[in-house]
C-alpha cells in the first residue's frame, strides 16, 4: 500500500514585506502521532486527561535545534516560547468529505537579533499545559530545509497538508 505524501511548506516573510518562495518538505509522523490519530477519528478519549471528549486543538511549535526528526520523537528539543516564537494554534481548514485537512501557522519573530527556525512540530498540547504536561503531545514534526533564517519582525509561515 502507498502512502500519500504529507507536505509541510514554509517561507519567510521579511519585515519590509519582501518573502522567499515557498519550500517544500515532508512531515514524519511519529509514533505518538500514529496513536493518537487512530484515537482521534475512532472517538477514543485516551489524549484527554479529563477523561471526556473535551475539544483538544491542534498547536504548531518550531525549534532552532537541527537534530533530524525521529518517529520516536515526543517534542521538539529546545522549543522557542519567546520573542513571538510561541505555541499557537494557526488556523484550520478542511473540505468537506476529503479526507485531509491543512493547519496554517504565521510566526512572526519580535526578538532583536537573528535566529534560525529549524524546525516545526505539531502537537496536542497548547502553552498553558507545557509545563506539567509536555511528554507524548507532538504527532508530526519536520525538518526545514532551508532553514528559515529571520531578523526581527520577519515571519514564518508553516503549512500542514495531513492526509488519511
Amino acid at each position: 500500500m502507498t502512502r500519500k505524501k504529507n507536505p509541510v511548506f514554509h517561507r519567510v516573510v521579511k519585515a519590509d514585506g519582501s518573502w522567499s518562495d515557498w519550500h517544500e518538505g515532508a512531515n514524519l509522523r511519529t509514533n505518538v502521532g500514529i496513536n493518537w490519530q487512530a484515537e482521534e477519528m475512532g472517538g477514543d478519549t485516551g489524549f484527554d486527561d479529563a477523561g471526556d471528549n473535551a475539544e483538544r486543538p491542534l498547536m504548531v511549535a518550531v525549534t532552532e535545534n537541527t537534530a533530524s526528526p525521529a518517529a520516536s520523537d515526543t517534542s521538539l528539543l529546545a522549543e522557542m516560547t519567546t520573542d513571538g516564537m510561541s505555541r499557537i494554534t494557526g488556523t484550520y481548514s478542511h473540505t468537506a468529505d476529503a479526507s485531509s485537512f491543512t493547519r496554517t501557522a504565521a510566526f512572526q519573530y519580535t526578538g532583536g537579533s537573528t535566529v534560525t527556525v529549524a524546525k516545526a512540530g505539531m502537537c496536542t498540547l497548547s502553552e498553558r499545559t507545557l509545563a506539567t504536561n509536555s511528554a507524548d503531545s507532538h504527532f508530526v514534526v519536520t525538518a526545514l530545509s532551508p532553514v528559515a533564517v529571520l531578523d526581527s519582525n520577519d515571519t514564518v509561515e508553516i503549512q500542514w497538508g495531513i492526509f488519511y
